[in-house]
C-alpha cells in the first residue's frame, strides 16, 4: 500500500518534535549554558536535518509510481512544519508559562556569551553596548519573538528542503 508522503512527513515530524523537546528538556534540566552554545545549536540542526532527510528517503520508500519533486518536498516540508511547531510550543509552555525565570537566566547568559564573543572579534565597546541595550529590550522568550523565530527558521529551511527534494526526486519516465 502506497503511503502519502504528508502522511509520513507528519509522522516523522512527531518523532522530530519529540527529539527537540527532549533536547531542550535535557538543556533545561542539566545547564541553562547550554542554551548558549553554538555546538548545541548545531547539534538541533543536524538533528533536523537528519529526521527530515529520513523522512524525504522512506516517502521514497513508499512510493509506488515515481517519486517527484513535489513528493519529496511534502515529506519534507511536512516533518520540518510539524517538528518545529511541536517544539516551539513546548518552548513557549517551558519559559513563558512553566519557568519564565529560566528564560531571564538564559537571556542574561546570552547576553554573557555575546558580549565575550563580540570583545574576541575586537568590536567597539560602543558597538557592544548598543548591542546588549538591544538584547535587553528584545525579550527572546515572549510568545511573540518565538513564533517569529519559527516563521523565520522555517524559511531558512524551506531553501534547504528545496535542495533535499532535488536530490532525491526521480525523473518522470512518461517524459524521457
Amino acid at each position: 500500500m502506497e503511503k502519502s508522503p504528508k502522511s509520513i512527513g507528519a509522522t516523522y515530524g512527531v518523532y522530530l518534535g519529540a527529539i527537540m523537546i527532549l533536547l531542550t528538556a535535557l538543556a533545561y534540566a542539566f545547564s541553562l549554558d547550554l542554551f548558549t552554545k553554538w555546538w548545541f545549536g548545531i547539534l538541533s540542526f543536524l538533528v533536523l536535518l537528519v529526521v527530515s532527510i529520513l523522512a524525504v528517503r522512506n516517502a521514497k520508500k513508499h512510493k509506488i509510481s515515481y517519486f517527484s519533486f513535489k513528493n519529496a518536498f511534502t515529506a519534507y516540508f511536512v516533518t520540518v512544519f510539524v517538528g518545529m511547531l511541536i517544539a516551539t510550543v513546548f518552548s513557549i509552555l517551558l519559559f513563558t508559562v512553566i519557568d519564565p525565570e529560566a528564560a531571564e537566566v538564559v537571556a542574561e547568559k546570552t547576553m554573557e556569551a555575546s558580549r565575550a564573543m563580540m570583545e574576541n572579534f575586537g568590536a567597539p565597546e560602543a558597538s557592544i553596548d548598543e548591542a546588549l541595550a538591544e538584547m535587553q529590550n528584545n525579550n527572546q522568550f515572549s510568545v511573540g519573538n518565538q513564533l517569529k523565530r519559527f516563521v523565520y527558521s522555517l524559511g531558512f529551511y524551506l531553501i534547504i528542503g528545496l535542495i533535499i527534494a532535488l536530490i532525491f526526486k526521480e525523473r518522470n519516465p512518461e517524459k524521457v
